[in-house]
């Protein structure tokens, strides 16, 4: 099954109601992909969770649902989960270096993940890396507002 590489800024809409949430819906229920996360992707998931807790979007019990849920999807194996290690952040140096694209750490991050992963899709709703992931000629699904 081809993997698709999704990144935080996607993955989150599973969770939260936002632009683009049912396009990832539709697309993780599709079954089309097995989709695939990083360990940045899960550090981040908590950091957006704890500043909509902190904002009062959303409660304390949807945080702990919504982590034990994503915990529970890694642990089954429903998620595919890639543990960053140093080639990935060396491959995001790389592609730091050699890409025309303007890309944060944390975006070289992602799209060296979805290399790392074989990915045959990087899933975002992020401009920048999806620009970067194009250069990279790696296919995306845009999720971004102005898809």
């Amino acid at each position: 099954m081809p993997i698709a590489y999704v990144d935080t800024s996607a993955f989150i809409k599973r969770f939260l109601q936002e632009d683009g949430s049912s396009e990832m819906d539709g697309f993780a229920q599709s079954g089309a992909h097995r989709l695939t996360i990083s360990s940045l992707t899960v550090t981040e998931f908590r950091s957006i969770m704890k500043r909509r807790l902190r904002e009062r979007m959303i409660d304390r019990a949807f945080v702990q649902a919504a982590t034990g849920q994503l915990l529970q999807e890694i642990a089954s194996g429903a998620l595919r989960f890639h543990a960053i290690d140093a080639a990935t952040f060396n491959l995001a140096g790389e592609l730091i270096d050699t890409l025309a694209s303007p890309l944060a750490t944390l975006d070289a991050l992602h799209l060296a993940c979805a290399k790392a992963t074989g990915a045959s899709l990087l899933v975002s709703a992020d401009r920048q890396l999806l620009q970067a992931a194009r250069e990279a000629t790696i296919p995306v699904l845009d999720l971004s507002a102005q898809a």
